[in-house]
Order: C-alpha cells, then structure tokens, then sequence
C-alpha cells in the first residue's frame, strides 16, 4: 500500500480539471503504519509464519521493520516535508500477502 501522492480531478464528462501532488500530515503517515503492520499481525502468529517459505518469512520481517523505520523521516526535515518523504517512501506489502 504506497502513499501516492500524485492527484487528479475530472469534471463529470471525465476531461481533466486539475493535476497535483497533495501533501500528507503525520497522523496520515502513522495511521497507515498502524494499519499496515495489523494486516501483516496475522503472518507473526507461530502457525501462519511456519506456513511462509524462508524467502516470504525474510520479505515479511523486512516489509515490517520498514513500517516501523517509516518515522526516521520524521526528524530528517520540516514536519510537512518529513511526513511527504514517508509517504513517498512508504514500503509496499509483499505481493504474496495482497
């Protein structure tokens, strides 16, 4: 589940009004975090991790220490900065669990 940032607005005959990239707040960042890391809780019980292939059990543990590594952006610049450059980064789930 990436952020995008990118934005576009149609009238209702679908031509195109408006193009842009919206900023993202903190709290959007987190909730998505928040989010993101109890969808992949169910995978960390013992009985659905011994299910995954050593291959899917290190993309899981990657994807999930990038969720919590996303706040390392939060003292890399200005909070509105910091909070686009998370979302720009945000990890995506491995395809397996989608």
């Amino acid at each position: 589940m990436a952020l995008d940032r990118n934005y576009t607005l149609y009238n209702q005959d679908g031509t195109i009004v408006e193009t842009g990239m919206r900023d993202f707040q903190w709290e959007t960042i987190l909730m998505a975090r928040i989010t993101q890391l109890e969808i992949s809780d169910i995978w960390m019980l013992v009985d659905r991790y011994n299910t995954l292939t050593s291959e899917q059990q290190a993309e899981l543990t990657t994807y999930r220490q990038a969720l919590r590594d996303i706040t390392d952006y939060l003292d890399e610049e200005e909070d509105m900065d910091g909070a686009n450059n998370a979302a720009d980064n945000f990890p995506n789930a491995p395809s397996w669990m989608s």
